[in-house]
């Protein structure tokens, strides 16, 4: 079985786009197919893919690249690598500063054309993936969060303090009487008392 087709009813395997063929073709040509997870070799992938898809007619039909942009996400997800519109429009080869004027409304009908509605879908998912995989990894990646920041705009909330949550704000003495002591003791009389 290949690793990118699917089983019909009759169970017949088959390729659901050009591109996943290529990619079949690719790995089976890998002498250590775990190597795809690796990130330079999946970038040959696309330039791959990029090499040996049937070009493009145009890049009028938004649908099209959609279509294409949805494949690639899945490529991403499978094997494991974050998506950018660069590696995307590597893969379709396109300029990625095409897809960024798509984005800035610079191409024709302005920020409300089909185009760069779609551009900016997928800027906003790239970016959704990024977020994702900070929120979910085991402590932090300053490389990732710089992307974050300088790609997708984003930034970081201050933490809220918790006088800012409750409204309260309370004395070592209003502690103490809430808790029923008529004083905390000093910390530093006690060598043997507990530091938080």
């Amino acid at each position: 079985m290949k690793d990118n087709t699917i089983t019909t009813v009759d169970g017949v395997e088959v390729y659901t786009s050009q591109i996943t063929e290529i990619v079949d073709r690719y790995i089976s040509d890998l002498e250590d197919k775990e190597s795809i997870y690796d990130y330079t070799v999946f970038t040959d992938m696309l330039l791959s893919i990029s090499d040996n898809m049937t070009p493009l007619n145009n890049y009028n039909d938004i649908t099209v690249l959609d279509n294409l942009f949805n494949i690639y996400k899945r490529l991403c997800s499978k094997y494991r690598v974050l998506p950018t519109l660069y590696d995307f429009s590597m893969m379709i080869n396109i300029d990625p500063s095409t897809i960024t004027s798509w984005i800035n409304g610079d191409y024709r009908g302005g920020p409300t054309s089909p185009h760069s509605k779609t551009a900016k879908k997928w800027k906003q998912y790239c970016a959704g993936r990024l977020a994702s995989n900070l929120s979910n990894s085991k402590g932090t990646d300053a490389n990732k969060i710089f992307i974050a920041k300088a790609a997708y705009g984003m930034a970081e909330t201050k933490a809220v303090e918790q006088e800012q949550i409750t409204g309260a704000r309370k004395t070592v003495e209003q502690i103490a009487q809430d808790i029923g002591v008529d004083q905390l003791e000093d910390q530093d009389a006690d060598e043997s008392s507990f530091d938080f």
